[in-house]
């Protein structure tokens, strides 16, 4: 375990660790089959996820495609999430504004070591395999029959998730902490000062958040995750996609398999978490692909998704289009930093 950070010329606080613990970006909480969907939060809209869809009864749809993969798959709520990529180039360029801040009052940071996840493959907190928080490579649990045949249900191995799990150990110290976020290690306001220099408001952080972000929070959007987590939920308990479940857990039996729909077990099945894929494992995971294609789990179940966003979506134009501008305006801010206007 690595210790904490003390000021120029001592140890360095670690960035890609300090931006795990203090950022809280995207929220996550478990999913189906091993995969993650953000948890919902109180929405600056006046929206809970109990309430974003006003909607009574199942929305209609035109008719249900075939649908064997997800790669060309795009959920209607999606441009209106955080992508990993742009994820990344907003944190480096936050890490490049926080730097000369912490310097000022005699702290090192963020560390320029490549093992601290700072590089473009740094994923800002987002779990292995999230391209944004709509996770449309494991919201409808695993779906690539090659990968189930090499993997299960494990994600393929990913440096960034390594990089910051070798480096988890490192904290900031508590004076480094009171400059970084200008709060204590409880959560208490730390003191406005630190050697003689008033800590920005925030702490260094918290005014290169603000300078990214013109004020706003620098994650998603509230409402925008409360529709994307909102339309899983009740797709999920849809009568439609609980028929292709039925259908799914059938031909599951029949290849010697009990699981009442591919939400449940297989992926958090306690034989199946170890490092590495199990033989056990990766056959009951080609069953359950091949199940999935088989009864056109996938055509269902995102074709339902569809409709529920687009539901809850038809009535949010104004804020929806205040999220995008707001993705816009942090990754445009963001280019700068990176491309040297500190």
């Amino acid at each position: 375990m690595r210790p904490s950070s003390t000021a120029l010329g001592g140890k360095v606080v670690r960035a890609a660790a300090v931006l795990s613990i203090l950022t809280g970006l995207v929220a996550v909480t478990s999913c189906a089959d091993g995969a993650t969907s953000p948890r919902p939060r109180e929405s600056a809209h006046g929206t809970t996820h109990q309430g974003t869809d006003a909607g009574e009864g199942i929305p209609p749809v035109a008719g249900i495609p075939v649908i064997l993969g997800v790669k060309s798959l795009v959920l209607p709520i999606e441009p209106y999430l955080v992508t990993d990529r742009q994820m990344s180039a907003i944190l480096r360029a936050r890490q490049e504004l926080v730097a000369p801040c912490m310097r000022r009052f005699g702290f090192a940071w963020p560390d320029r070591d490549p093992g601290t996840g700072t590089g473009t493959g740094d994923s800002g907190g987002m779990p292995p395999g999230m391209k944004n928080a709509a996770n449309m490579d494991r919201r409808y649990g695993i779906t690539d029959p090659a990968l189930a045949a090499r993997l299960g249900y494990h994600f393929a191995p990913d440096a960034r998730q390594r990089t910051t799990e070798e480096s988890s150990a490192a904290r900031p110290d508590a004076d480094a902490l009171a400059v970084l976020t200008g709060r204590a290690a409880d959560g208490t306001p730390a003191p406005g000062r630190h050697h003689g220099l008033a800590v920005p408001e925030g702490g260094c952080q918290g005014q290169a958040t603000a300078r990214l972000t013109g004020g706003l929070p620098l994650g998603n959007d509230p409402l925008a995750s409360e529709i994307n987590i909102v339309s899983y939920q009740k797709s999920r308990a849809d009568p439609r996609v609980r028929a292709v479940f039925r259908a799914w857990s059938a031909c599951m039996r029949k290849r010697g398999y009990s699981y009442a729909a591919p939400t449940d077990a297989p992926g958090k099945d306690p034989r199946f978490t170890g490092p590495t894929p199990t033989r056990q494992e990766t056959a009951l995971a080609e069953a359950d692909v091949a199940c999935k294609r088989q009864t056109n789990v996938i055509g269902v179940w995102f074709t339902v998704d569809t409709a529920y966003q687009r539901r809850m979506m038809a009535s949010k134009g104004p804020e929806l289009a205040h999220a995008k501008e707001a993705i816009r305006t942090r990754t445009a801010n963001a280019e700068r930093v990176l491309n040297g206007d500190r």
